[in-house]
């Protein structure tokens, strides 16, 4: 018969990432929400006279992008309950978000899309180019 205490000791280990992750999520929207309101406030209503269609296109890809890697991060992080026939227990916390591979590439892509949104948006319109070096990177 399987040992109830390992058993115990696993499913902490999985509400320890569970609730780890959620930390992370909150973070990274707060992050999001934070970048977004800077630019607008200092870019949009500052800036207004120098504000263009293509700085609208810019934000509004951003957003995309934003929204994007958010709910893969997410997505990857949702937890599993078994039935709630069953109990919902929970069965697994999802993907540690620390982990290596694809989720640490999205980390980089978020930190590289907010840097470019708020060097952009308080610097220069140049810093947009910093864009391309993740699909360089990834090309190469």
């Amino acid at each position: 018969s399987p040992n109830p205490c390992a058993a115990r000791m696993a499913n902490e280990a999985n509400k320890k990432l569970l609730l780890k992750n959620q930390a992370y999520l909150a973070r990274l929207l707060y992050q999001i929400l934070s970048c977004n309101a800077i630019y607008c406030v200092y870019r949009v209503w500052y800036h207004w006279d120098s504000f263009s269609r293509w700085h609208i296109t810019g934000e509004l890809l951003m957003l995309c992008l934003y929204f994007a890697m958010y709910r893969f991060l997410a997505s990857a992080a949702s937890p599993r309950h078994a039935p709630l026939a069953q109990g919902g227990a929970l069965i697994s916390a999802g993907s540690d978000l620390d982990s290596k591979g694809v989720i640490e590439y999205t980390w980089d892509l978020l930190y590289t899309t907010m840097f470019v949104q708020l060097a952009t948006g308080l610097l220069s319109d140049w810093f947009a180019l910093v864009a391309v070096v993740p699909p360089c990177i990834g090309f190469y």
